[in-house]
């Protein structure tokens, strides 16, 4: 099973392009990896988690996202740099409709990481 440590420049990385300069996964990565250079560059981190999923590359992804997911392995432990908060925001006129506060409720109960 390959580790987090043992990943080289030569291994594929599938990490966001610059529509996210900023995401604390391409921080990470530049920090950790500084001569790493992606051989896959992507638009959203739902896109760099298909091309990881097709076996493409590895990335960083958001621990939501691949929760019960059987196609994903985990490579390292969670990375405390890129732990960060999850919000969902609504205007608050649409808080209260039913169709709102029914999805706030599916979201709450599917996103307990523990």
């Amino acid at each position: 099973m390959q580790s987090i440590q043992t990943l080289t420049p030569d291994t594929g990385w599938i990490a966001p392009d610059d529509a996210l300069p900023e995401h604390l996964s391409v921080l990470w990565r530049q920090r950790h990896y500084p001569k790493v250079a992606p051989t896959y560059r992507v638009n959203s981190i739902l896109s760099v988690m298909e091309l990881v999923t097709l076996g493409l590359g590895v990335g960083v992804l958001p621990l939501f996202l691949t929760q019960g997911r059987s196609d994903l392995r985990q490579l390292s432990p969670t990375l405390d740099e890129c732990q960060t908060d999850l919000c969902l925001l609504a205007r608050p006129e649409s808080r209260h409709l039913r169709r709102v506060a029914t999805v706030f409720s599916y979201l709450a109960e599917q996103l307990q990481l523990g």
